[in-house]
């Protein structure tokens, strides 16, 4: 099978950027890759990275060294098994090159049947959770699931409910979901966790796809102004990302690899116009790898490639993401 190595114009991912400079050598296991208890080290050879036939491009920026961060919003249930890892340490274990600055993930449980298989992987350093009922998975909201959920939240290291919002995409006709009983299931469930969110005190993630009207109308109503909320993989307006920094201080955007994609013209232009200090970095994986494994697997050590291109957007050093965002994380999340 061939693979295509993209090249997007304003990103600059000459593969001499990435020969120039070496990096420090890592343990094969960070204390992030390790249980909390011991565990014997499979004995299976070790497979190569999804990145590894790429890895002369798997080299910090020249000027750059490996700096630590954070992926704020992935699906490491869906991940591991398209990876064809046997478990989370041989995964950990085949990062490469800046994927090794993989600090910490929250890892999203966002269905009824996958909030016990989510919620697996909080035995694991530097994995901690957000758990809720995703959109087009509204049908399985009920008091059982409610009940749950609020339970989860008080489990260690749950950070958050969601993902849960809005998603009035119809694959069929690449428009707007036109059914009122669709939207209105959505609104309903929406709301209510936005509720339970607030009287919880945990932070909201927020989904909202083709839906900018009534996901800006139920969080105006529902929401406290200072309220911590990270609007995730957003790909939306840019009317609607500043109309929601400007009522919501304690809301910021999430970015995935989409920001690298050559046809995302418009969600560049929106990362060009929100402060640094409101952008949260994601993968939002298995999907949406960024440039150069764009319709491969994504997965958290991708990070890296965001930060990459909204420096070249903004025009500022990839550090200077990597800090500012890890900032923005702490500050969301308390990681």
């Amino acid at each position: 099978m061939t693979h295509r190595v993209y090249r997007v114009g304003w990103l600059v991912v000459p593969l001499t950027a990435f020969n120039v400079l070496s990096f420090r050598p890592r343990p094969a296991f960070s204390a992030f890759g390790r249980r909390r208890s011991s565990v014997t080290t499979p004995s299976t050879p070790a497979k190569r990275s999804l990145s590894g036939r790429y890895k002369e491009k798997l080299r910090p920026l020249d000027g750059e060294a490996v700096t630590k961060f954070v992926d704020t919003h992935c699906h490491l249930d869906m991940v591991i098994p398209r990876l064809s890892r046997q478990s989370h340490e041989e995964w950990r274990a085949s990062l490469v090159g800046p994927e090794k600055g993989l600090e910490a993930c929250v890892n999203i449980g966002c269905g009824k049947a996958a909030l016990d298989v989510a919620a697996s992987f909080l035995q694991y350093d530097g994995i901690y959770g957000a758990f809720g009922i995703h959109p087009l998975r509204a049908d399985e909201w009920d008091s059982e699931v409610e009940q749950k959920l609020v339970r989860m939240m008080s489990m260690d290291k749950v950070v958050a409910w969601g993902e849960c919002g809005l998603d009035y995409f119809d694959k069929m006709t690449r428009g707007q979901v036109k059914d009122e009983r669709t939207r209105g299931l959505q609104r309903e469930v929406f709301a209510r966790q936005i509720n339970l969110a607030v009287s919880l005190n945990k932070p909201l993630v927020v989904h909202t796809r083709f839906a900018e009207e009534d996901t800006l109308e139920l969080l105006e109503k529902h929401l406290p102004d200072s309220h911590p909320v990270h609007v995730h993989c957003f790909t939306s307006s840019n009317t609607l990302a500043q109309s929601l920094l400007q009522r919501f201080s304690s809301l910021r955007l999430g970015f995935t690899g989409v920001v690298t994609f050559a046809n995302a013209p418009e969600v560049r232009d929106v990362v060009q116009q929100v402060p640094l200090d409101r952008i949260l970095l994601e993968t939002d994986s298995p999907y949406m790898a960024p440039e150069p494994f764009r319709g491969r697997i994504a997965h958290p050590g991708h990070v890296s490639y965001v930060a990459d291109a909204i420096a070249q957007v903004k025009g500022v050093s990839r550090s200077q993401v990597l800090e500012t965002c890890r900032r923005n994380t702490r500050q969301m999340y308390g990681i």
